[in-house]
């Protein structure tokens, strides 16, 4: 988990106002729109990446918000806050 709050932290200090993100394997693609961006997290880097997103999800960290079958969320603004703070 501190690898996967690692890259989310990284992530939203280089781009502050991106809420969303997809959960996806490195082998397929997505045609996101490029008007709205997206952070992807890739199955291929996070062992058990779908348990660790539950559990952030129980915490009320993240919002579910798939699209297209495809798991996407939403960090929630308190979250996205908690990730900006100095490590």
């Amino acid at each position: 988990m501190p690898g996967l709050v690692a890259e989310m932290r990284g992530d939203i200090a280089s781009a502050q106002f991106i809420r969303e993100f997809i959960v996806i394997s490195k082998k397929w693609s997505y045609n996101g729109e490029s008007r709205n961006p997206i952070f992807y997290y890739y199955f291929e880097d996070h062992d058990d990446l779908k348990s660790m997103l539950k559990v952030i999800q129980n915490y009320g960290a993240i919002i579910e918000t798939m699209h297209n079958n495809t798991d996407r969320f939403e960090f929630t603004e308190e979250f996205a806050e908690y990730l900006l703070l100095p490590v």
